[in-house]
């Protein structure tokens, strides 16, 4: 049994479509969703800091790890990624290329396409106020990285060559991640047949599903309680 610790966003959503891929793999894992809302701080409270420490989602707790002992738990999304990956043997390559092209992309998104769209998010959705600089910037940025990501589907079917893996899992969610700023899909053709490949997939339909069950309210404005926990709590308020 794995522990799903979270809430939809974009990292939250990168654990729903592996799982969910593995279910129509064959290799099933069991898993049981334990909501953490971000808005109202349970990813502050003591018991989820003993399992994620940074205090951010997902996180995941496996009952059943490969080594027959105490459960294992796992935080930050790549990690997670790629240890339910090598659990089951599936959407890793073994191969040494294989593998290190998948690896190599998933840290791309860990390090690059998800803190740079994140940040646009924030300046241009969340910030009280408007800062040109920021917004400029940040726009810059995720319109290089999607250029980077296109020139890479030029030629491969996917992210890490001809097979599905979690690089793509890793990368999907944060292409289309705000509303009302929606990539630039027309300068981008490649990642465009990319994107739309793997929101055509039964699984993803699945994984995002999880979202309105779990958060209903997703789309809402914000309550300053709700803004305060995402983005005013830090280190001296744990």
């Amino acid at each position: 049994m794995i522990d799903l610790h979270y809430w939809p966003t974009p990292n939250g959503h990168k654990i729903t479509l592996l799982l969910e891929e593995l279910v129509d793999a064959g290799h099933a894992l069991e898993y049981a969703v334990k909501p953490v809302n971000i808005g109202a701080g349970d990813q502050f409270k003591p018991e989820y800091l003993a399992i994620s420490p940074n205090n951010k989602m997902p996180a995941i707790v496996d009952h059943a790890p490969a080594d027959g002992g105490a459960p294992v738990s796992v935080f930050e999304s790549g990690a997670i990624l790629q240890y339910l990956a090598e659990k089951t043997g599936l959407f890793l390559p073994e191969d040494l290329r294989g593998r290190t092209a998948t690896l190599e992309w998933l840290y791309w998104q860990m390090g690059g396409l998800g803190p740079m769209t994140g940040q646009r998010g924030h300046f241009h959705v969340y910030a009280p106020e408007k800062i040109p600089y920021a917004m400029d910037r940040y726009d810059r940025e995720v319109a290089r990285l999607h250029g980077v990501l296109d020139k890479r589907l030029a030629d491969n079917a996917f992210i890490a060559g001809d097979g599905y893996s979690i690089a793509d899992m890793a990368s999907y969610p944060w292409i289309d991640a705000y509303a009302g700023l929606p990539p630039d899909f027309d300068a981008f053709p490649n990642m465009k047949r990319w994107y739309d490949a793997i929101a055509a997939r039964p699984a993803t339909a699945r994984a995002y599903a999880w979202g309105e069950k779990v958060n209903p309210d997703a789309g809402k404005p914000m309550s300053d309680e709700e803004r305060k926990h995402l983005f005013g709590q830090g280190t001296q308020n744990r």
